[in-house]
């Protein structure tokens, strides 16, 4: 079974699509730091390196945790990089970099979901990168828009670049669940609350180096509503 579950707006709209038409290598590794490499033919352009690097640091620093200048050395940047390449400043960087990595969550997503067949599974799909890149991190890094949030409340455009991120990553969950059983009338419900229970598991699972918060957090919803689509009278009752 093939699903899409949604589509990201902005540049980096699919991890599938869009990202190769900007010209971004697609399958890059969300949960590894970018290369520090000399450059070289097969470097990637200066341009993305610093847009990876400012969704990594922000991953593990937050917002307010990075400034541009490490973003830059971090990317192996050229000096006086970022105004050619980012005249709206860290807003626009860090707007871009949200949405590179929710291209490639999404992604991610699409891929696994090619194979799935059972509910079961279309959420192990939803779950299977974050527990990538918590794995793969050493519990370093989390959900930018998450960090991005809570560091820039007083920045309205970059809340609301995560606001509508949010709502898209809902909007695609919702699609999946209902894709695989969920009841339309409930599904809505389910994918806020999945994510509001994604979200605060990768917090812990990050305090307590351990993926066992986020792994709990799987088991409660395949096993909830796997039940409720078998079952929607008794949901409804």
């Amino acid at each position: 079974m093939t699903t899409v579950i949604g589509v990201w707006s902005g540049p980096y709209q699919s991890a599938m699509t869009t990202v190769i038409a900007c010209g971004y290598a697609v399958g890059v590794d969300a949960g590894q730091e970018p290369s520090r490499t000399p450059a070289s033919s097969e470097q990637p352009p200066a341009r993305e390196r610093i847009v990876r690097s400012a969704a990594a640091l922000v991953r593990q620093r937050g917002v307010h945790g990075v400034g541009l200048r490490q973003i830059v050395a971090h990317a192996d940047g050229p000096r006086g990089s970022l105004q050619r390449y980012f005249p709206g400043g860290k807003t626009q960087l860090i707007t871009e970099a949200l949405q590179l990595v929710g291209a490639e969550v999404l992604g991610e997503t699409e891929s696994r979901l090619v194979e799935a067949t059972t509910l079961a599974e279309a959420i192990d799909a939803i779950f299977a990168p974050w527990h990538r890149v918590l794995v793969e991190s050493h519990f370093t890094m989390g959900c930018p828009i998450a960090a991005t949030v809570i560091d820039a409340g007083g920045d309205d455009e970059l809340r609301r670049e995560a606001r509508d991120l949010l709502d898209q990553w809902r909007d695609a969950v919702h699609a999946v669940l209902v894709t695989y059983g969920v009841q339309e009338s409930t599904a809505q419900d389910d994918a806020s609350v999945l994510l509001a229970a994604l979200e605060g598991a990768l917090i812990l699972s990050r305090a307590n180096q351990s993926t066992d918060p986020l792994d709990t957090v799987q088991r409660f919803f395949t096993t909830s509503l796997s039940h409720s689509a078998a079952n929607p009278a008794a949901r409804a009752r």
